[in-house]
């Protein structure tokens, strides 16, 4: 067995040499601690529809204002750490974009005083009582609109009340009566509306996203090719490996290194991944929806 996990392991390092010696790199690569002694990738961190399939939901279109312009670096770790630095950690369940969502729903209530001080919004109240199967179980075809429908239409209870644990067991609960600890439910907390950001077919979405990220965090989705498991510091561009699905993950930030420009993301792979659980990917790409199509579908709530 010990023999047969080396192997395994002795395959991972094999990739990362072959990503480390790619001419041109921006980002360096290593094997994380999830991926150690196994023959694939943790896909439990993916949702695999190819396409996103939007709620009927209605959005409003995000203006930005004509006159403004964005700065050239933005960073709301740095600037708020106390509103947006938690990382979350879907662990051994597919329910990213529940589990991003409402980390972002978290920030942004923050950010906009609604919290005295932040307050972390229950993914697992979303994944048990939310009635389409699309969104109710850890192998689910979720997708970003339908958890802040959810949210609008009916909205959360604190993590304190209800934790997250389908990242432990794999597996829905059932919608309760009660907090875990016995006592008395809280009033559910609800966003208001929603602001369609990055999905406006032939438009630039770089500034929307920049102004976006000035008002406060943005949830995006970002297409996983194989080699992001392998990220571990730089700036994120695919260069290996096939398709996987999407994740769900935040904006918080941009800039510029060495004349490449970059989006600082929020992931929710946990603090052992990448750049303290945040990566930095490519910004403005020339194909429509940016690198990994990160600017393809992207939102911001009024909370």
């Amino acid at each position: 067995m010990i023999f047969v996990f080396n192997v395994l392991n002795s395959a991972h390092e094999e990739v990362v040499q072959v990503l480390d010696n790619i001419p041109g790199m921006t980002w360096k690569a290593k094997v994380h601690d999830r991926m150690k002694y196994k023959s694939d990738l943790p896909l439990n961190q993916v949702y695999k529809s190819k396409v996103p399939q939007r709620s009927k939901q209605t959005t409003e279109k995000f203006v930005p204002v004509a006159s403004k312009k964005s700065p050239d670096y933005w960073d709301w770790v740095t600037m708020n750490p106390g509103c947006s630095d938690v990382v979350p950690d879907i662990g051994n369940c597919g329910a990213s974009p529940q589990v991003a969502v409402m980390n972002t729903f978290s920030d942004f209530r923050c950010f906009q005083g609604k919290d005295a001080d932040r307050i972390e919004y229950s993914a697992q109240y979303m994944i048990n009582c939310n009635q389409d199967f699309r969104c109710s179980n850890c192998e689910n075809q979720c997708e970003q609109f339908w958890v802040w429908n959810f949210l609008i239409n009916f909205g959360t209870i604190p993590e304190s009340c209800l934790p997250y644990n389908s990242g432990q067991t794999g597996q829905m609960g059932r919608c309760p009566r009660t907090c875990e600890d016995g006592t008395q439910l809280p009033k559910l907390v609800k966003a208001n509306k929603l602001f369609d950001i990055c999905n406006v077919q032939n438009e630039d979405n770089e500034e929307l996203i920049k102004q976006s990220i000035i008002n406060g965090p943005v949830s995006t989705i970002i297409w996983i090719y194989e080699d992001l498991y392998y990220y571990e510091t730089g700036i994120y561009q695919h260069v290996y490996g096939k398709g996987l699905g999407w994740s769900s993950c935040e904006f918080v930030g941009y800039g510029e290194e060495n004349g490449v420009k970059f989006w600082k993301v929020k992931n929710a792979w946990g603090r052992k991944w990448g750049e303290n659980g945040y990566f930095r990917v490519l910004r403005g790409s020339s194909d429509y929806g940016g690198e990994s199509k990160i600017e393809f579908e992207c939102c911001q709530a009024e909370v």
